[in-house]
């Protein structure tokens, strides 16, 4: 897993992203500058399973709608290695995901979500439950998500990384804290172990029969009967219960009342899209200045370690 070429590859999907730098203000061109030498210098570490991960630095960027989102980004080396992960552990995940799960999954979209939700309606589906989860990459629990990880991830160094990675320490700018829970959005390895951490909630809902369609956090359930609608809801209620999570916003609506989904406006058999508007750059509202790293890692370790010092010399 460890070899060069692996992570030669996961380095190059790292540079298709165009990622900012880290909390080393380390970019992507000057990492790459001395690509073999910083691969070398990684593959050493993790090969001897000493490899740390920097913190990650928290970010605020413009949502589109006037609202800020945070994101939690990892320094470039730390995103290499968590694609590498990623590709191994990937397929034996998506094995166990369902259908009804639309997002981060490769071949699969909002557009897929959207005709899947028409499709139900067509069969005669026509009350709805549209909840989402209340600030559900906030709310995690770590414990709860190992769990789940070490239920198909067997290797116990990729263990020990994930739950590195999920325990992360963050730089604000001012201080640095230490995740308590929560998956970190910015990460390569984020969208996979959100998909995971709500199996058990598809797994739920389609045992008990229902039409169910869920893209991250967001999820739609389909029922021919208000009765059963509202039956649904405390179904799905009761299985986050058990992942220590609760809804936000719940309601129960007809397709003749009209519903949004995805950003999809459903009335009867209509399916009304807003405009096609040229795509906006996620503008950056707030970027903290880089962490000093040579005081951050002799209060940590007593000494830099040779990548960061090779990267930050450049």
């Amino acid at each position: 897993m460890w070899d060069f070429d692996s992570l030669y590859e996961s380095f190059h999907r790292v540079k298709e992203n165009h990622g900012c730098a880290g909390v080393d203000g380390v970019t992507i061109e000057h990492y790459e500058g001395i690509l073999d030498l910083n691969l070398r210098i990684m593959q050493r570490e993790l090969v001897g399973q000493t490899y740390s991960p920097l913190p990650l630095l928290k970010i605020l960027v413009d949502k589109g709608n006037g609202e800020a989102r945070t994101l939690c980004i990892p320094a470039v080396r730390d995103r290499i290695v968590q694609t590498a992960v990623l590709h191994r552990v990937a397929p034996a995940l998506e094995k166990e995901f369902e259908e009804c799960s639309f997002a981060y999954r490769k071949g699969r979209s909002v557009k897929q979500a959207v005709f899947q939700v028409k499709e139900y309606y067509e069969q005669g589906y026509q009350w709805v439950v549209d909840a989402d989860i209340d600030a559900f990459f906030d709310s995690v629990d770590h414990t709860l998500l190992m769990t789940k990880v070490k239920q198909y991830v067997s290797i116990p160094y990729i263990q020990k990384l994930i739950e590195l990675w999920l325990k992360a320490e963050i730089w604000d700018g001012e201080s640095l804290s230490t995740l308590q829970k929560g998956i970190p959005q910015g990460s390569p390895i984020s969208p996979v172990l959100a998909n995971l951490f709500l199996d058990e909630l598809d797994e739920e809902l389609l045992r008990k029969g229902y039409k169910y369609v869920r893209y991250a956090d967001d999820f739609v359930i389909l029922c021919k009967r208000p009765e059963d609608a509202r039956h649904a809801l405390h179904v799905s209620k009761e299985a986050l219960e058990k992942l220590l999570l609760k809804l936000d916003e719940e309601q129960i609506l007809s397709f003749e009342d009209g519903f949004k989904f995805l950003g999809v406006t459903f009335v009867r058999s209509m399916i009304m899209v807003p405009f096609d508007r040229p795509k906006k750059e996620k503008k950056v509202l707030f970027y903290p200045k880089p962490l000093n790293l040579e005081e951050y890692l002799y209060r940590k370790t007593g000494f830099a370690t040779e990548d960061t010092e090779t990267t930050e010399n450049k």
